[in-house]
Order: structure tokens, then sequence, then C-alpha cells
């Protein structure tokens, strides 16, 4: 588990802020279990949290030492495509500027799934209490229309026969969401990823670099110039490049080494993260940002969990592969092959 220790999930960091002082206890019923269950598909380890809102006689709140007990010895499993998946127990310690904690929760490895199926959480506590809930993993239409970079337009003589010279198109626009190309209930995150390997000291090593892009959205100003903003978690369904921008990132890939034929670029991919229309309502209530992901759950606030609180949800992300003209990525000097992705 020395990977989790490095690379913390979601779910983790819901749990570690539900346990900080601004825990909520003083809720109108006791002993009530809270599930915290966030599943993603660019993570090979799934996780769940189970904690106890313990109350005091007089309703008062108990020591910070006592807040939320992490529940141990439960059962929980995920339902998905006729099967079953048991979930196993663990302890991880979390260490951030203030706190240093040793968290019981439950993980699961290798879980595939594929957007459109049903998929469900059961927890049974060692009381027998049952917190369950069931979801749809989201679906997320891409616009392949603009996938190969440079996309180039061959010319045509006047008898419709195509000739050898071709013009770079010099923007790229995608446009992605569910029916009818509207994300109305999702807030989703894109980006354009280039995948390389530089040669050091006579090893390949595998990097990557993202190309900057920009949402489009309906907003001119008053010289009637369509404006366009930084990206992050939104709900806006369209989003924007230019070559010239593809250039630099590309460019800089290498910067300053001459060695250009040190590097081989692998791939190239348009992600589409998203999240599932109750998770989006849970984020967007505390519009908090995803790299921290500092959520203050209290036994009040929004659930979707079933028999007790907390958050079951899906964090999703689709890789569309863009097709690199070869020729393009040579005239930087770098070698093109796609059979090392």
């Amino acid at each position: 588990m020395k990977k989790a220790i490095l690379i913390l999930p979601l779910i983790i960091f819901i749990f570690f802020e539900s346990c900080s002082d601004d825990f909520s206890v003083n809720a109108p019923f006791k002993n009530v279990y809270t599930l915290n269950c966030i599943l993603r598909n660019d993570y090979p380890i799934q996780f769940a949290v189970i904690s106890k809102n313990i109350y005091t006689e007089n309703g008062a709140s108990p020591t910070s030492n006592s807040t939320a007990q992490n529940i141990k010895g439960a059962n929980v499993e995920i339902y998905y495509n006729d099967s079953v998946y048991v979930m196993r127990d663990t302890t991880i310690q979390l260490t951030d500027s203030e706190n240093t904690m040793q968290v019981d929760c439950y993980y699961l490895r290798n879980l595939v799934m594929n957007p459109g199926g049903f998929i469900s959480i059961e927890a049974i506590m060692p009381d027998g209490q049952v917190l369950k809930s069931t979801k749809q993993i989201p679906f997320c239409y891409t616009d392949p229309s603009n996938f190969t970079i440079p996309q180039v337009y061959y010319t045509k003589d006047q008898r419709g026969n195509y000739r050898g010279a071709y013009v770079k198109f010099p923007a790229y626009a995608w446009i992605f969401g569910r029916s009818n190309y509207t994300i109305t209930n999702m807030l989703t995150f894109p980006q354009f990823e280039i995948d390389y390997e530089k040669n050091e000291v006579g090893t390949y090593v595998k990097k990557k670099t993202f190309v900057p892009l920009t949402y489009d959205v309906l907003t001119t100003d008053t010289n009637g110039i369509m404006l366009s903003f930084d990206l992050n978690f939104s709900f806006n369904y369209s989003t924007s490049t230019s070559l010239d921008t593809v250039n630099k990132e590309m460019q800089e890939i290498s910067e300053s080494d001459p060695n250009k034929n040190n590097y081989i670029i692998t791939g190239a991919f348009l992600n589409i993260t998203s999240m599932d229309p109750e998770l989006t309502r849970y984020y967007y209530a505390y519009k908090v940002y995803i790299n921290s992901f500092t959520v203050k759950l209290r036994p009040t606030d929004y659930s979707n969990i079933q028999g007790g609180k907390g958050i079951f949800g899906i964090y999703y992300t689709y890789y569309n592969s863009l097709v690199m003209d070869k020729d393009y990525i040579n005239s930087f000097g770098y070698r093109y092959d796609p059979s090392r992705q």
C-alpha cells in the first residue's frame, strides 16, 4: 500500500477533512454511520472509509479525538456487471501540514468501469446496519472532428483530384457532453496531453506535457470579440487551442537540448474528466478545488447513502486518442513511435 501513501485518492481527503475541528456533531440523532467512497478509473486502487459519529449523553461535542471513529470489520462490497467485488481493510498514514493520523479504510484493486453501466456499494456494519448506494457511471460524448494534429486540408484540382499540398488548420475546438452536446448536471475538466519518452543516460524515461486549453464561452467584450477563460472544473461544454500553442508546447519538450533525436513522441490525448451528477452537486455546493478536495463533511450535509450519511461518487476520465502527423513531429527533430504507448 506504499503507493497509496504517496498518491492519495479523493476519498481519503474527504475523510481527513471530516475529522477536522469543523466536524459538527450536534445532529438530531445519534451514532450515525458515514460511508465515503469515490470510484475513479484513473487510479488502480479504489478506497472507502466508514466512520461513526459519537455523541455524549448530554448532546455536547465530544473531545476531538473521538469526533469520528473508523469502523473496522465491516463487510464492504461493490456490485458491477453481475460481479461482486469485496473490499479489503487496511490502514494508511496520512500527513499534511498540521496533522498525522492513521486512517482505517477499505480498498479494492483493478476495478474496470465502463460508461453507462450501473454500479453499487453495500457496507454491512458489525452491528448489522446496512449502508448502500447505486449510481450510473457517467457518459461523456466527445466530438471527434478535430482529432488529427495538425489538422490538414488537401487541395483539389478542377477535376476533383487531390493535390499533395495541404494547409495546416490554425485552431482546434472540441465539444463534449451528453445528448445534444450539452452538459447540464456534470462538471467536466478537459486536458490536452502529449506523451513522450526522453533518453536519459541510455534509458528512455516516460514523460508527459499538457497543451494549454481555454473554454469557448458565449461571452463577448464591447468590441464583439469572444472571450475565453482558463480552465478548471466547469459546466462549459467546449474547449479549444491553437496550432501555435501546440507548436510552442512541442518545442518546450526538448527546450534548449540540441539532441532532439533523444525524444520520442508516443501519443496524444484529449482527456475529459467528469464527475457524476450527484458528486457534481456535492462538489459545487462547497466550491472547492479538485486538487485538494477539502470538503467539510457534516452529518446533516448532502448525502446519497441509504441507511447513513456520506457520498458515493464517480470521478471518471475519458481518454480520446489524437492522431499526430509523423512529418509534423519529425519537423521538431523528434521521432514518432505510438507502439511505445
